[in-house]
């Protein structure tokens, strides 16, 4: 590899290290994104308002604070060619804070919290945290109240674990209850101290409003910890929310750095996927397809243009793939076995948790062949049921071809996951020739 090919590599996992620090939370993360979109040129689009899209111009709209849709048309032959997208998820595995979340004990503070989504919760503990997401202030509209963007980014929490004097078993494997033991500790209260509201309080004095001018609060845990490279030759990337961030910032940045002469590129970046996408902002809705028809009528298309652009279209629905892991030999299918920097994976399923169908599969190892990068395939154990992404929620509102990708990865919902370094690379790689491609 050349000096300056090195260089270019550095600069974007320092840029991925520093996308990471702000995007935080799913609102936050489609806030990192648009704040780079606008930076670049596109311009914001509103859904309420008919739209008159010009040849070689980009474009975003935020339908919702956390499903972000970008799109670059081209300068040449679009009214006939397909759509080529890329698809992912803001969201990842944590905790979400309750209402009147305050709980005092001998003037330690702690927070109620509830799960979202599936967190390994003992990586959860004694880890710096924060909080982040929406608050809602009183308007002279009754029905539209101004919402606040926040984020403390800085540790104002923390889960202590139990000292192993007073928990033997410990190392044995006990289960975690998470109302009474993720509770995150937030102050230690001084004599006189007001204990009631205190997060409201700290919250009004973070967002610059009055307590009582406050009328609900969307927040979220998250861990503060950066990320960084780690292995004996930072071969591997170690940081939180990979799953699936880094196919946020893979195709942010491809979409952003390719050009094209046909066609329209789209990145599709979508919440909730953690528990199911079945919201309006999640893949299991109209949205995307309400949008695709929106640029339809943008570009002033006959409705009958409209269904063989579709199924010329194609998706890559980039979300994370489950690695090799050394330590759990048996857990991977007894053939495909997914190495981290050995290729980004095709997931592939008989049972259609993953989209991906033999010609998609095929045209993606295409795409790899054309890139010059290496592909693997990942098929779950028999035994071991594996998880759903969003392949084929957007095939079942859309006649497009799919298929399901991601870089494999290692401690997957982890509160720090690991990727292979050049994984990453590619990924970007493999994104930008698939935005290009002029066929």
């Amino acid at each position: 590899m050349g000096i300056m090919r090195k260089m270019v590599n550095m600069d974007y996992i320092r840029d991925f290290f520093g996308f990471m620090k702000k995007a935080t939370t799913a609102v936050q993360t489609v806030d990192t994104v648009r704040e780079r979109l606008d930076a670049e040129g596109f311009m914001e689009l509103n859904l309420n308002e008919p739209w008159t899209l010009n040849v070689a111009g980009k474009y975003h709209l935020t339908p919702y604070p956390s499903m972000l849709v970008a799109f670059t048309i081209g300068s040449g032959e679009c009214l006939t060619k397909g759509v080529k997208m890329i698809a992912a998820h803001t969201d990842s595995p944590g905790f979400r804070i309750k209402p009147s979340p305050e709980v005092n004990s001998e003037g330690m503070l702690t927070l109620n919290v509830e799960r979202y989504g599936g967190p390994i919760l003992n990586t959860w503990f004694d880890r710096p945290l924060s909080i982040a997401g929406r608050i809602a202030v009183r308007s002279d509209e009754v029905l539209k109240p101004k919402v606040i963007h926040l984020d403390f980014q800085r540790p104002i929490l923390v889960i202590p674990n139990l000292a192993i004097h007073m928990n033997r078993e410990v190392n044995k494997g006990v289960e975690i209850k998470v109302q009474k033991e993720m509770q995150p500790l937030i102050t230690q209260l001084i004599e006189d101290e007001v204990k009631d509201n205190y997060l409201l309080d700290l919250v009004a004095e973070e967002a610059g409003v009055d307590r009582e001018s406050i009328l609900d609060m969307d927040l979220n845990v998250y861990c503060s910890e950066e990320g960084m490279l780690v292995g004996a030759k930072e071969e591997f990337i170690s940081c939180p929310r990979i799953d699936d961030l880094s196919m946020v910032y893979a195709a942010m940045e491809a979409l952003i750095g390719s050009k094209h002469e046909d066609g329209i590129n789209m990145v599709a970046l979508m919440d909730n996927e953690e528990i199911g996408s079945m919201t309006r902002q999640g893949a299991d809705s109209v949205m995307l397809s309400t949008i695709l028809e929106k640029i339809r009528m943008g570009m002033l298309r006959t409705e009958q243009q409209l269904p063989p652009q579709l199924k010329d279209s194609f998706v890559i629905s980039a979300d994370g793939a489950h690695g090799f892991h050394p330590n759990y030999r048996e857990k991977n299918d007894i053939t495909n076995k997914p190495v981290m920097n050995k290729g980004i994976a095709i997931k592939i399923s008989g049972n259609r948790s993953y989209a991906s169908e033999v010609e998609t599969i095929a045209a993606f190892q295409q795409l790899c062949d054309r890139t010059g990068v290496k592909y693997q395939k990942f098929v779950n154990h028999s035994d071991e049921p594996g998880g759903k992404t969003l392949g084929p929620l957007l095939s079942k509102y859309m006649p497009v071809h799919v298929v399901d990708v991601g870089v494999p990865m290692l401690a997957m919902h982890s509160t720090r996951e690991l990727m292979g370094r050049q994984d990453f690379l590619d990924s970007i790689e493999i994104f930008r020739t698939f935005f290009q491609l002029e066929e």
